[in-house]
């Protein structure tokens, strides 16, 4: 999986991390100070987007994502992978079809 910081000016593209919201888990390493937009590739189509600081930020600060995961689908392919997942459950018996 290819990703990259995309921002060309690094000062003015970022956003203060607030460490106290982060899921860090059982690690010694340290939180960054900002996030910065990164590029990847959708790794069920392979479009190219963007995961901007303003999506990280709510990721790891609002919804409590674990810090050291990233995006890898693009949003049409998290639907598609959340349905599929959905329907799995439903025909394993594990949940009933709402």
């Amino acid at each position: 999986m290819s990703r990259r910081v995309r921002s060309e000016n690094k000062k003015v593209d970022r956003l203060p991390v607030d460490s106290s919201k982060l899921n860090m888990g059982n690690t010694y390493s340290s939180a960054p100070e900002f996030y910065y937009d990164i590029e990847f590739d959708c790794q069920d189509c392979g479009l190219h987007q963007t995961w901007t600081a303003k999506q990280q930020k709510w990721w790891y600060e609002e919804a409590g994502g674990y810090f050291f995961s990233g995006a890898v689908r693009c949003r049409d392919c998290r639907v598609k992978e959340r349905e599929r997942k959905q329907t799995a459950r439903i025909r394993a018996g594990h949940e009933k079809d709402t």
